[in-house]
């Protein structure tokens, strides 16, 4: 039985919305630019294929415990992601008819930078979850 689970992993340390916030807009489009390529490229090495609906784990990975980010603070770059790996054709788009769940694990010290994203297919485990969620909505 495959689990329908993708591993995705940037080397490049991912930003926060707190740092985004001070940035100029070109600033921002250039990181976003370079983020959504690297993901882009990721997601077609791992072959990972079309799929019709996705949930994404992300995950940062840091060097240290200096100066932790809250869980959730690096969405700037997780969406950033998620549109490469839009780009790379594996979802349609990020609607809610593709993209049904964004899971955010807390920041774990591995000794590198990065950001760690998980592309989880419709057969694996954690799609009953959110449709659980869905069906008490």
């Amino acid at each position: 039985m495959t689990t329908d689970l993708w591993t995705l992993f940037d080397s490049t340390k991912p930003w926060t919305a707190n740092a985004e916030r001070t940035w100029h807009h070109y600033k921002r489009a250039a990181e976003v630019k370079a983020c959504r390529t690297r993901f882009y490229y990721l997601a077609r090495q791992a072959e990972v294929p079309p799929l019709d609906r996705i949930v994404v784990i992300a995950q940062p990975f840091r060097k240290d415990r200096r100066s932790m980010p809250d869980v959730a603070a690096c969405y700037p770059t997780v969406k950033a992601a998620i549109d490469g790996i839009v780009d790379a054709g594996v979802i349609p788009n990020d609607s809610p008819k593709h993209l049904i769940g964004l899971v955010f694990m807390t920041p774990e010290v591995i000794g590198t930078e990065g950001l760690c994203v998980r592309v989880a297919g419709p057969t694996h485990p954690i799609h009953d979850l959110f449709r659980n969620l869905a069906d008490r909505a």
